[in-house]
């Protein structure tokens, strides 16, 4: 599996070997590709125009890597799960397994309501609602985040039992 890069804002070098780092461009251009990108973005990679949920916003001009922005937010419980997997350390994901959710209101679901809750549109959080599993009308930051931290926990245990047997 690739090591997944994460950066709040454009690194000016390469995480992986400290080469320039570029915009990647999705879309599609109206000008032939060869000359768009001569001519008016010689330092953005083209990026295709098929854009996901999940894809890298920076690509090393040398080695390739990519790198994502960490003020991504997530679509599905996969995205999310990933999303706090590059984010946590092996420790940390140890000590989540054994604790309860409420021990990471402050910390964790602190971060969770900053990124992904507060600020965004209505009809976002009502489908992270919805992923997370509350159905209610009415969503309080503090719950949907502990539903989400509760989800992850679940998430890493199981990954641990697999990891056993």
């Amino acid at each position: 599996m690739k090591k997944r890069y994460e950066s709040i804002e454009k690194p000016d070098k390469c995480p992986k070997c400290g080469a320039p780092v570029y915009e990647i461009l999705y879309g599609l251009p109206v000008v032939p590709e060869e000359e768009y990108f001569n001519t008016c973005h010689e330092h953005v990679i083209y990026g295709g125009c098929c854009i996901s949920e999940d894809d890298p916003e920076w690509q090393c001009s040398k080695c390739g890597a990519e790198i994502y922005n960490a003020k991504h937010i997530p679509f599905t419980k996969k995205d999310a799960f990933a999303k706090l997997d590059a984010m946590l350390s092996e420790e940390d994901k140890k000590i989540m397994t054994k604790g309860d959710s409420y021990e990471y209101h402050f910390t964790l679901g602190m971060w969770i309501r900053n990124n992904w809750i507060y600020e965004q549109n209505e009809e976002y959080i009502k489908r992270l609602a919805e992923i997370f599993g509350d159905d209610s009308l009415f969503f309080e930051p503090d719950d949907l985040s502990d539903r989400i931290i509760k989800s992850y926990q679940r998430h890493l245990r199981g990954l641990k039992k697999k990891m056993q047997g």
